[in-house]
Formats: structure tokens, C-alpha cells, sequence
């Protein structure tokens, strides 16, 4: 299993933390790391989460995401 990294751009709003949490526990992957940060003067937020996973559990997990209604933008980055 490779670690991978997930940043998300989303909505600053109540449950959406809870939403994305709920995401990773239905695929059954371990958040390793998380980082959250609301943007200035704005009510988006960027969030990165670290896990590990094979490529069809990350494929799976990003369309999952993407279909959250607050989610605005998925990006998958991997460490060298």
C-alpha cells in the first residue's frame, strides 16, 4: 500500500469535515494525517488528508469525493 495525499477545496460550513470523514470510513481507509485551513475572505477551506491505498481504492475514493456537494476540487498528489 502507498501513502498518498488528498487536497480538497470545499465549503466552510458545519458537518462538511463530517461528510468527508464519513467518505474515507466507508472505504475503509485510515486518515493518517490531516491539515485544514479556511481561506481568507472567503468561505471555501483547502484540506489535506494522508492515507495509504492501492490505485483502485484512491480511483474509488476520488469519485466518491467529488460527488459530495460541498467538495469543489479533488486533487491526488503522491510523495517522491
Amino acid at each position: 500500500m502507498e501513502k498518498f495525499t488528498v487536497e480538497l477545496t470545499a465549503a466552510n460550513s458545519c458537518g462538511v469535515l463530517h461528510h468527508i470523514s464519513g467518505v474515507y470510513a466507508k472505504c475503509r481507509i485510515n486518515i493518517d494525517a490531516l491539515t485544514f485551513a479556511p481561506e481568507a475572505e472567503s468561505e471555501l477551506a483547502v484540506m489535506q488528508v494522508t492515507s495509504k491505498g492501492n490505485e483502485s481504492v484512491r480511483t474509488h475514493l476520488l469519485k466518491l469525493l467529488l460527488k459530495l456537494y460541498d467538495v469543489k476540487s479533488v486533487t491526488l498528489t503522491q510523495p517522491k
